[in-house]
Formats: C-alpha cells, structure tokens, sequence
C-alpha cells in the first residue's frame, strides 16, 4: 500500500511542481547576452547597463524575495498549497511579461523589485509542501528532481535564447524582449492550472481512497506536519529560532546560496568570457546545466537509497569546489568550460543539506520556519553574489571564484560539525522512529489507521449526502 501511495504522490505532485519551478526560473543571465553579437540590440546596450548597473539589477530583487520568504510559507499553510503556489506563479508571470516593456535601468530595477515580492516563497513553499507528503527518506529524491528543474531551465533556457535570438526585430521587440514575453505567458497559465489540480494536503486527496488517505496521513508518524496543525504555534516559533541548528544550518545554506546565485545568474557571462558569442554562447550553456539535472537527482536518491546525509552533502560541495578552483586558476577555454559543468551541480550538494534541515525540526510551524526562514536568510547571498563578479573581473573572476570556493569551504566545516553533533542520518534527530512509537508488533498502528479511515469514510458520507 506504501509503494502504491508514494507513486501516486509522485504522479498527482511532481510533475506540476516541477514544471512550476521551470517556468518561474528567471533566465536574466540569457536576457543578457542574447544578441550581445549585434550592436544596439542587446538588454545591456538597449537598458545601459554599465558598471556595476547589472550587477545591482540581480541584487535588488533579493531585497523583497528575502523580506517575504518566511511569512509566505507561513501564508501557505493557512490558504493552503494549491492557491498560494498558484498565486505566485501568476504573479511572476504577469510581472515578467510586463519587463518586456521596460525601456530604462530605472524601470528594469522596479520591475525586478516587484519580481521579488510575486516570487517570494516559492521555493521554500515547495520545500515546506513536500514535508507534508514524503518522509524523512524521501525527501532528498523529490527536492532535487524539483531542484534540478533549475537546471532543465538553465539548459531549456540557453536553447529557447538561441532560438528567441533570430526573433529580434519583429513586432519590434528586441530578443530580450521576446524572452521576457515568452517566458512570462507560460507561467500565468501554469498557474491557472496549478489552482485547480495541485493537492493540498494527504487527508484531502481525492485520488486517493480512504483507506488510503488514513495511511498516507499516517506514514508520516508524529512529527511530520500536518494539516491539522495550528497555523502558527509562537512557542514553536520562538524555539526553533533561537535553537543552535537554526543558525548553523542558515550560515551553511548562506555559503551554498552565493554559489547557487553565482552559477545561476553568470553561467552564460562566464561562457561567453570563453570566447563565444551570439547563438553559440547560449547553446553552450546547455551541456553543463543537463550535466547538473543528473548529478544532482543521482546524489540525492542515493542519499535517500543509504538513509545517509552529511556524507553525500561533502561530496557535492567536493564537485562544486573543484570546480570554482579551476575556474581561478586555469586561463584554457576547455578546462574552464568543465569548471562551468561541476559549479552547475551546486544543488547536488543542497537538496541532502535541506533533507536534514527537514529531520531536525517537528511540526508545520518549526517546518515553516526552518525551511522559509534558513532559506530567506541563505538568500541574502543574493544581494552579495552579484558583485563578486564585476565585468572589470572577466575573463578569470578571480575574486568571485575564490570567494565562492571558500565560502563552500566554510559550509564543509559546517557540515562536519552537524555531522558529529547530530549524525549523519536521514531519520528525526532525537525522535523515535514512527514503528517505536506506533508499536512493535503493529497492532496499535492497524487500530490507529481503522480509525482514521472509519473518519474519512463518514466525512466523505456526510459530504456525499
């Protein structure tokens, strides 16, 4: 019955979120560099992005994105998951069409700030959503195929630039413009679709049967979230922020993040730095972001395979930190264009890290808050990153690359020390397993479901009737 549940999860949950987090992938990087081969069309000529300018562009949108992050998961749970995800991806999508029409730098930094707060808590949202349907050991495998939709974008992203590239022109729209346009319609209509389909919670879906629905809400064991949890708990609240594991793993995920914003927005400047322009350059940021989507879900469900962490977490960072180093160090296109494949895999190293972040804390209030808040506080590297790559820097960006790989260092130490002090494995830290607490020979968990289906079986008589 479990199998039977989880992939019907999967099926009704994964694909949804995961194209969700394709669409609302903002692909500035492309924006770009699209036509950056042809004088006069480029958003950097067009906007007059000197200097720092593009640099601030990426950093203002963190401002609201950061500010709103922890109260949205905290709106997720009391408007529930289908209409607040649904709500951000509309939102994201009608402000990013809207940056088609952007003409000046002052217009394209309040655009990005209004981005900012449409696209708040989505990725700390989807994190929170599945704490509710997938245990511990689960988690890691579905958070990095969500994640590495990151990576599809980045890939889909160069090949969709490529292609939008030969549209500059028409209708009089730039290239970038014809980005943003086709970008931001997909999303809006994704979100509609979002509203209506996305299950909110276990014991509410219709897919399943009672019986079902009793189990899949009692799989999860008592410390998973709930629906039935209070919406906000302040003594949880309160605890969990000023618990020691609060701010180690929020300084650890800072570290990973000026990486992820690193790779995210400056894949495309670094490959063209190569020496490749125009088409080519976008096309050749595909490889690397395809790479990333594979070693990032293999890491991850290996992690979930060996109900282990901290080891696979090490590992990641190893790729990724390898990869920066030959970014500082090595001047030949081609070694450089395989640190761009191992920086791609960032993710590879966070989704394990977030999958214990999930195992240290209990119930929807400390769930909410040691995913939006460690993750809001991490996205504060998002105002940082920027301007650890300033164009002056191009073409080896020494300062950024060894920031980056000594900042992922720092998170190593980090992982060492939650390894020693809380294990390595993917389990509740400090719980008892949900078999010890049910009880050993069953029994007490055959009641507890019979129970639990007896009063899903009369809710759905009493709504029949």
């Amino acid at each position: 019955m479990e199998r039977r549940i989880v992939r019907k999860q999967d099926w009704h949950i994964m694909p949804l979120i995961c194209l969700s987090y394709l669409l609302s992938a903002t692909n500035l990087g492309n924006a770009r560099t699209i036509n950056s081969d042809k004088p006069g069309e480029s958003l950097v000529e067009v906007l007059d992005l000197k200097g720092l300018r593009y640099n601030i562009i990426v950093a203002v949108f963190f401002i609201p994105y950061v500010l709103l992050e922890f109260p949205s998961n905290l709106a997720l749970k009391y408007f529930t998951p289908s209409k607040w995800i649904a709500r951000i991806m509309i939102s994201w999508g009608i402000v990013t069409v809207c940056s088609a029409a952007v003409f000046s730098y002052a217009g394209l930094i309040a655009v990005r700030i209004a981005l900012g707060i449409a696209e708040a808590g989505f990725f700390p949202g989807v994190i929170f959503y599945l704490c509710l349907w997938y245990k511990t050991d689960e988690r890691a495998t579905r958070m990095s195929i969500f994640a590495s939709s990151v990576a599809v974008s980045g890939a889909f992203g160069g090949l969709i630039a490529a292609g939008v590239s030969y549209m500059s022109g028409k209708a009089g729209l730039h290239g970038w413009q014809w980005l943003f346009v086709l970008e931001g319609i997909p999303a809006i209509l994704l979100g509609v679709v979002v509203w209506f389909c996305l299950p909110d919670f276990p014991e509410t879906a219709k897919w399943l049967t009672p019986d079902e629905r009793a189990f899949a809400a009692h799989r999860m064991g008592p410390f998973a979230p709930k629906q039935s949890d209070k919406h906000f708990d302040k003594k949880d609240a309160v605890a969990c922020v000023k618990s020691w594991q609060f701010w180690a793993f929020a300084v650890a995920y800072f570290c990973f993040a000026n990486s992820l914003n690193a790779a995210g927005y400056f894949i495309p400047t670094i490959v063209q730095s190569l020496g490749f322009q125009g088409a080519k350059a976008q096309l050749l940021t595909v490889p690397p972001n395809a790479f990333a989507a594979i070693v990032i879900i293999a890491n991850s469900w290996h992690s979930d395979r060996t109900k282990e962490r901290s080891l696979h977490i090490l590992f990641g960072t190893a790729i990724v930190m390898t990869g920066y180093l030959l970014l500082a160090v090595v001047r030949h296109w081609g070694v450089r264009y395989v640190g761009v494949f191992l920086i791609a895999c960032t993710n590879a190293a966070v989704m394990p890290f977030l999958a214990l972040r999930t195992a240290t804390v209990t119930g929807s209030t400390s769930t909410a808050i040691a995913t939006g808040g460690v993750i809001a506080f991490s996205n504060s590297a998002g105002a940082v990153a920027p301007f650890l790559f300033p164009s002056t820097d191009s073409p080896l960006y020494i300062m950024g690359n060894w920031t980056c790989f000594a900042l992922l260092g720092l998170a190593a130490l980090i992982t060492c020390a939650l390894w020693f002090l809380l294990g390595g494995s993917s389990e509740y830290k400090g719980s008892a397993s949900f078999v010890g607490v049910a009880g050993e020979n069953g029994l007490e968990v055959e009641d507890k479901l019979d129970e639990e289906a007896s009063k899903i079986k009369e809710a759905d008589a009493g709504i029949r009737v």
